[in-house]
C-alpha cells in the first residue's frame, strides 16, 4: 500500500489503453449505485457507450445524506415529488448541548429539501436503465488490471440476482471485461482498495428517524 497518498486528490477511475476494435463501443462498469454512481452511469449511457452499474443492494434504506439543496432539483432535473418534506427549520445539538439554529438565513419561499435515500437512489437508477444503462444487483469482490493495452479489466462479482438455487445471499460468482473501470461505490470503496489509491480522511456519523406528534412537527414546517 502506499502511504501518505489521499483519495481526496484521488479519481478513482481506471482505464486500459488501447484502441477499441471496430464497431465495439466502449465498455465501462460503474461500481456503485447512488447519486454519484447513478449520476454518472445516466450520462455515460446517454453517451452511447456500453454501461454496467454493479450496486449490492437496490432497497437500500440509508438514512444519511438525506438533506440535498435546492438547486439540485433543476440541476438533476428531479421532480418535485422526490422531495419527502420541506424543512425551513432545523436544530443541532452538540454532545457538550450547545444549540445551533439552521435555516435563519433561508427566504420566505426557499426551503432544505429531505429525501428517503431508498426513493432518490432508486429514481436515478430507473433513469440509468431507461438511458441503456444495465443494473446488475451485485457485489464487487475484485479487480485483474490488463497487462497488455490490447487486454481488458476483468471484474468479479456476486450476481444476487441470478440465483436460481436459492443462495440469494451468496450470489453467483461470475465476470465482467470492461475497458473502463468508475468507483463510485463509498467510503469503504473496494475499487479504491484495488488500485491502492491510499488513505481517507473520515468520520462517524449517526443518524435516526423519529416519527413525533403532528403538532410538535409543526414548529419545523
Amino acid at each position: 500500500p502506499r502511504h501518505g497518498k489521499s483519495l481526496r486528490a484521488a479519481q478513482i477511475v481506471v482505464c486500459a489503453g488501447a484502441p477499441l476494435p471496430e464497431g465495439r463501443k466502449l465498455r465501462v462498469a460503474v461500481i456503485g449505485g447512488g447519486p454519484a454512481g447513478a449520476s454518472c452511469a445516466i450520462e455515460l449511457a446517454k453517451a452511447g457507450i456500453e454501461t454496467y452499474m454493479i450496486e449490492r443492494k437496490l432497497d437500500n434504506c440509508k438514512p444519511c445524506g438525506g438533506a440535498i439543496p435546492l438547486c439540485m432539483i433543476e440541476e438533476f432535473d428531479l421532480p418535485m415529488s422526490i422531495i419527502d418534506r420541506k424543512v425551513r427549520k432545523m436544530t443541532m445539538i452538540s454532545p457538550t448541548n450547545k444549540e445551533v439554529q439552521i435555516g435563519e438565513t433561508l427566504k420566505e419561499d426557499e426551503f432544505i429539501g429531505m429525501v428517503r435515500r431508498e426513493v432518490m437512489d432508486g429514481f436515478l437508477r430507473d433513469r440509468a436503465m431507461e438511458s441503456g444503462c444495465k443494473v446488475i444487483n451485485g457485489l464487487f469482490m475484485t479487480m485483474i488490471a490488463p497487462k497488455t493495452k490490447d487486454e481488458a479489466y476483468v471484474l468479479t462479482y456476486n450476481d444476487f440476482g441470478d440465483s436460481a438455487d436459492g443462495s440469494a445471499r451468496q450470489g453467483v460468482k461470475k465476470t465482467l471485461e470492461v475497458d473502463v473501470v468508475i468507483g463510485a461505490d463509498g467510503a469503504n470503496s473496494r475499487v479504491a482498495k484495488e488500485i491502492e489509491a491510499g488513505d481517507y480522511e473520515y468520520a462517524i456519523a449517526f443518524q435516526e428517524r423519529m416519527r413525533i406528534p403532528e403538532d410538535k412537527m409543526e414548529y419545523y414546517k
